[in-house]
């Protein structure tokens, strides 16, 4: 079940990226982050999404579920909460009790493990932070 809920966090990113390079002619190679020449605002609204960039992330909200993610280089990076706080406000998974943290944990660590999902590495360090590659 955790897997089917990292493809549809995922798919939620993306379906939101893929919004934004539509409507501002972004080629698929350019970052979705606002900068000083960027056409879109750091707060926004883009058809049925939300959307707050901040930091090396975005928070996204639509039809009443959060997605927040960060940036590492162009591949998508998440923390337990953030991907916890995707649960919690999706109708299709809120009420799962059995969605405990020590549950998503390992379960996410099983995906680390078979490769589906990577540890952030930065600088050497190992961060307990989730990096999910094309």
């Amino acid at each position: 079940m955790v897997k089917n809920i990292l493809t549809d966090y995922i798919s939620f990113v993306k379906d939101f990226e893929t919004l934004i390079r539509k409507q501002y002619k972004l080629s698929d190679d350019q970052r979705v982050m606002p900068g000083m020449d960027s056409p879109y605002g750091k707060k926004g609204e883009i058809e049925n999404y939300t959307y707050w960039f901040h930091g090396s992330g975005c928070s996204l909200e639509a039809d009443g579920i959060e997605c927040h993610y960060d940036y590492y280089i162009h591949d998508i990076t998440f923390t337990l909460w953030s991907f916890k706080q995707f649960i919690i406000t999706h109708p299709r998974y809120k009420n799962e009790l059995l969605l405990t943290d020590q549950y998503l944990e390992l379960e996410l660590y099983k995906l680390v493990e078979s490769k589906q999902l990577f540890w952030k590495i930065d600088g050497g360090v190992v961060w307990q932070v989730y990096h999910y590659k094309d």
